[in-house]
């Protein structure tokens, strides 16, 4: 592998350390409009209170309030990038070969190799009318001696997570990736032929 492809997965791995961290997720949605807004209230709130317009009740509850705002901003998910195919490609072997040396669905002296990844899988929501990107797949082989097997590894495209782990007996070229379509129940009834109760 060349040095930018080992670069951009050693990035990943730090992005995703530190996007775990609270603080981190919370700076991420702390914008310096918030804290503008924030310290002008806080102002005006001791501005207030200095003037016996405002209850020290009412300030608490306001810092109070403020607080479980900044609870649930942390809470929410950030959107992040798609991840790149070399570095789809680097999760997939660290866990393939984490799985081996445990022997953990591949014995531990089979060798692995990663090869080609898919199309990124759609889903599509005809209900919600939304779209995305859901999963990425890598083909795989493992091998010993004149014994071979090939499979595919999803990845998740944005956070790295595995998905699954499938076989594919004859190999992997990347169109065995199918797109998803969730179909509202009342579309997916329409096109069901009508029942032995319904007919005559």
């Amino acid at each position: 592998m060349t040095g930018n492809v080992n670069e951009d997965y050693e990035k990943y791995l730090e992005d995703e350390k530190k996007r775990q961290g609270k603080w981190s997720r919370l700076s991420r949605q702390v914008k310096p409009l918030h804290l503008i807004i924030f310290f002008l209230l806080l102002g005006f709130l001791s501005y207030g209170y200095n003037t016996g317009k405002v209850s020290k009740e009412y300030i608490i509850a306001t810092i109070i309030g403020f607080i479980i705002l900044i609870a649930y901003m942390s809470t929410r998910v950030t959107e992040k990038t798609l991840l790149p195919e070399h570095v789809i490609k680097q999760i997939a072997y660290d866990a393939l070969e984490k799985k081996r040396r445990l022997g953990i669905e591949i014995p531990f002296d089979w060798k692995v190799r990663v090869m080609l990844v898919g199309e990124s899988c759609y889903e599509q929501d005809l209900q919600t009318k939304t779209s995305g990107v859901i999963k990425r797949e890598v083909g795989f082989e493992i091998s010993k001696k004149s014994y071979r097997k090939t499979g595919v590894i999803g990845i998740h495209p944005y956070s790295g997570a595995i998905i699954g782990i499938r076989e594919e007996k004859t190999g992997y070229t990347g169109k065995e990736t199918k797109d998803k379509q969730i179909i509202p129940i009342g579309v997916a009834d329409s096109f069901r032929m009508p029942s032995e109760h319904a007919i005559g």
